[in-house]
């Protein structure tokens, strides 16, 4: 299954929601490769992957790319990553499938359970290709008007594009003490049955879930983010 998490704005969140995500899966033993598209390099930071020599630029351009092994589950589950490259945004010209195909074509699909693609902050080649590559896209916004209106147009956006992957809409890094417009109702009342059911609290614990294996996450952002990966992933988890 192929997720992204997007926006056409930067500052959703969403390179952390595609992080957590991808922790969550890993935790419960599934086989979790990210895909990073963003040139500013914001998920290969988060895992020490920067500038590295097997990179998504390459798999945009249709070369072989053996993914970097973050860590393994002792259960069967593993974590891994293409990291982005800095010149990624000159590949302004690329096809808006070729991710698609590569993926296919280098059989990803089959060696991983679950891709999760992080692109730009900007609706641009690379953004193209992962939302043409997904099963499921999730448009991250936090609860500001600014982060409101550019979910709404983007909404607009990837319905003009006349997609089959499954859409979803996620208030995220929710703080309801920074709501003082109730957006969180603005979303809810506009986006309907898109709108996942509860809002992605603010992870103050981020890097400790990241590089601490051991690290016991707190009940509220646990039962939050397994109604979130229960609801993307059309799967129960224990």
């Amino acid at each position: 299954m192929i997720l992204t998490t997007t926006n056409k704005k930067g500052g959703t969140g969403k390179t952390t929601l595609n992080t957590l995500l991808a922790e969550f899966l890993y935790r419960h033993a599934q086989k979790v490769l990210i895909i990073g598209l963003d040139p500013n390099c914001s998920i290969s930071e988060v895992y020490g992957k920067v500038l590295q020599d097997q990179n998504s630029k390459l798999l945009l351009t249709g070369r072989e790319v053996q993914p970097y092994l973050l860590k393994e589950h002792e259960s069967g589950g593993s974590l891994s990553i293409i990291p982005e490259d800095l010149d990624l945004s000159m590949l302004s010209n690329v096809m808006d499938t070729k991710l698609k195909l590569e993926i296919k074509k280098q059989s990803l699909v089959k060696k991983y359970d679950y891709i999760i693609i992080d692109p730009p902050g900007t609706w641009n080649a690379q953004t193209r290709n992962a939302v043409f590559a997904s099963d499921t896209i999730i448009v991250s916004g936090k609860c500001s008007p600014l982060d409101y209106k550019a979910t709404l147009q983007y909404m607009d956006t990837l319905q003009d594009c006349c997609l089959e992957s499954e859409v979803f809409v996620v208030c995220n890094a929710y703080n309801k003490n920074r709501d003082p417009g109730n957006i969180w109702e603005q979303y809810k009342n506009t986006f309907g049955d898109f709108m996942i059911e509860n809002p992605i609290p603010l992870v103050n614990s981020f890097q400790k879930l990241v590089q601490n294996p051991e690290y016991k996450i707190p009940a509220t952002v646990e039962s939050r983010m397994m109604n979130f990966i229960q609801t993307v992933t059309g799967k129960e988890w224990a």
